[in-house]
């Protein structure tokens, strides 16, 4: 065994020696240094996160493009839900739905039903299933899922309200509810710190605050997602066997997680998400707070892992645009690989990729199509027609980006509760109330550490190296002028946010990465001090990172000077004012373990 180590590291660093001599082998370099897992990479990795990430992209990639057998995609297939089911956090119990229907109506072809459950205790969803119009007593009707995506005005934005019509007029019973913070689920209970001006503003927010207690945001989006097909099957008339879901952006997202999620889904279409994580980071950094996961390339959980899991239950078909953010030329490469697959262990499918032009979106194309796979797959009817149909359908490249045309119901008719916000209701409860909730019980669970486990533990959540492992001058921040955090501003500015991200989906932070640097001028110091640890002074915000190397290499250090400390972690997450959310001071789980304080103390 020990040879074997030796070799393996000879050969990592004759691949870094020959990166350094030839530029143009970096990238394979990598991947190969990747797939043997050693340390050795950081000489090569130095400074460029995008080079790693499209390697460990491409790494994972390959991993699907190896399966050969059922066997082992099966294997693959429970190692990946077993990552993903922790990166998400422990998924709630099921508890009673106290389902109701607030209100219906009838509209030109279809019937429309506005419903609230409770995806959790005192977790509201609004919720809208829209019926054909069909005499009473007639067979129970086949369900198609409609996760909504990012839009402050839920199902009054037009394209997704002209699009449940549209499923429900083709003969489905189109199930769509509102996310948290769109619609009628805005989370904010002091309208103070209510920012209404992007939902993804409010998710980014929760998203940080959950990171701290290993919560990924998709956990809320999931288990609303998971309840949704709970109701639906709760109701006589409606079947459920060929369970179909079909989605565009965020509900493409939701329509990829929930195919690969619940067994019960047997039909799919994501629209304008599945691409490749190197595509779609490289053009503009990490998106939404659910769509990018702690240590998923390090696990090999991408887009195409994501599409593999699904199989051979999943009827798909997936969808992009020519211009997206969801990059096309990534979409298609996925989509072939994942068609290969299908084909080595003969799975039937069917599949198909759908694309138009134009920029990200809903055009009427998109929503025809969608809905032709749901006839085709559900139905039995023809299979959809050649993508030159639909583009005669127009709208393609300007997809009414006013959100203007009229929607298929009264604006008043669509509402569920009685001032349309949730959070008026009684015994709501929300996702900032969950977080704190579990923050506090983690406190009153962690027990005190030993300096030598607060070494292991920062090593392992903040990904802090040994001392003899780090490159002997700082590490610079990764400052791409394209890139910004859409919708987070942090407490470094939002392209210290998107750094945080991107170091997320490798298994980093940026805690780590700035305790690090300290750990490496006080080396520097420390040596040129004659051997004498030096004093660690740190303010402001900084001090969570300078506790971090505090308690990674404490020998390196006479004394602690702090001033103008942070809260500790769990008071930010207690506290209702967002202002300070922020990744890039936070550390994925380390809530379960210690709170930033307990470092110093």
């Amino acid at each position: 065994m020990k040879i074997q180590v030796e070799i393996k590291r000879t050969v990592v660093a004759v691949l870094v020696a020959a990166a350094v001599l030839e530029p143009m082998l970096k990238h394979r370099i990598l991947m190969a240094a990747i797939m043997l897992g050693e340390a050795a990479l950081s000489p090569l990795l130095a400074g460029n996160i995008l080079e790693e990430i499209a390697a460990r992209d491409e790494v994972a990639d390959a991993v699907v493009a190896s399966i050969r057998t059922v066997d082992e995609l099966k294997a693959k297939q429970a190692a990946w839900r077993a990552y993903w089911l922790d990166a998400l956090g422990e998924m709630p119990a099921r508890t009673p739905l106290n389902a109701r229907v607030a209100s219906r109506a009838e509209y030109d072809g279809f019937r429309l039903e506005n419903i609230i459950f409770e995806s959790q205790p005192g977790v509201y969803v609004t919720a809208h299933l829209a019926l054909p119009m069909r005499p009473r007593g007639s067979a129970a009707l086949p369900v198609v899922l409609m996760p909504l995506g990012h839009s402050d005005a839920g199902i009054l934005n037009p394209r997704y309200a002209a699009h449940l019509a549209m499923a429900a007029r083709a003969g489905f019973a189109a199930f769509a509810w509102d996310p948290i913070s769109q619609g009628e689920r805005r989370q904010a209970c002091d309208k103070k710190y209510d920012y209404t001006d992007n939902c993804s503003t409010e998710h980014s927010r929760l998203g940080a605050r959950g990171w701290l207690v290993g919560w990924n945001f998709a956990r809320f989006r999931i288990w609303d997602a998971v309840r949704a097909i709970d109701y639906v099957e709760s109701r006589p008339d409606l079947y459920c066997s060929r369970l179909g879901i079909m989605g565009t952006s965020g509900g493409g997202t939701m329509s990829a997680y929930m195919q690969a999620f619940d067994p019960r889904v047997k039909v799919a279409f994501p629209n304008c998400y599945i691409s490749s994580l190197r595509e779609v980071i490289g053009a503009r950094g990490c998106h939404d707070a659910e769509q990018f996961f702690f240590g998923q390339l390090q696990h090999g959980f991408n887009h195409a892992a994501l599409l593999a899991m699904g199989q051979p239950r999943v009827a798909l078909a997936t969808g992009s645009r020519w211009q997206d953010y969801f990059p096309h030329v990534g979409a298609i490469s996925t989509f072939t690989m994942f068609t290969n697959m299908t084909a080595r262990l003969g799975f039937a499918g069917p599949y198909w990729h759908f694309h138009c032009d134009g920029p990200h979106g809903l055009p009427p194309p998109t929503r025809a199509a969608q809905v032709d796979w749901m006839r085709h797959c559900i139905q039995g009817a023809s299979a959809p027609n050649p993508l030159v149909a639909y583009h005669a359908l127009g709208g393609v490249a300007n997809d009414d980006p006013a959100n203007s045309s009229p929607l298929p119901f009264p604006k008043e008719a669509s509402f569920c509760t009685p001032t349309h916000q949730v959070r008026d209701l009684p015994g709501f409860r929300s996702a900032y109330t969950l977080i704190a909730d579990e923050a506090v019980r983690l406190a009153k669970m962690r027990t005190r550490h030993t300096r030598g486990e607060l070494r292991e533990i920062v090593r392992r959540r903040a990904g802090v190296r040994p001392l003899a492992d780090l490159p002997a001058t700082a590490q610079k921040p990764f400052d791409h002028p394209k890139f910004g955090w859409w919708y987070l501003p942090g407490v470094f500015g939002t392209r210290r946010e998107n750094e945080a991200a991107m170091l997320a989906t490798l298994g980093r932070s940026v805690v780590g990465r700035d305790a690090e640097n300290i750990i490496i001028a006080a080396a520097a110091q420390m040596k040129a001090n004659g051997g004498k640890p030096v004093p660690l002074v740190a303010k402001g915000w900084n001090c969570i990172a300078a506790a971090h190397a505090y308690a990674a290499e404490p020998q390196l250090f006479s004394e602690v000077r702090f001033s103008e400390a942070p809260p500790s972690w769990t008071e930010l997450v207690r506290n209702p004012d967002p202002t300070h959310d922020s990744y890039a001071i936070a550390v994925w789980g380390a809530l379960k373990d210690y709170d930033w304080p307990d470092l110093i103390h």
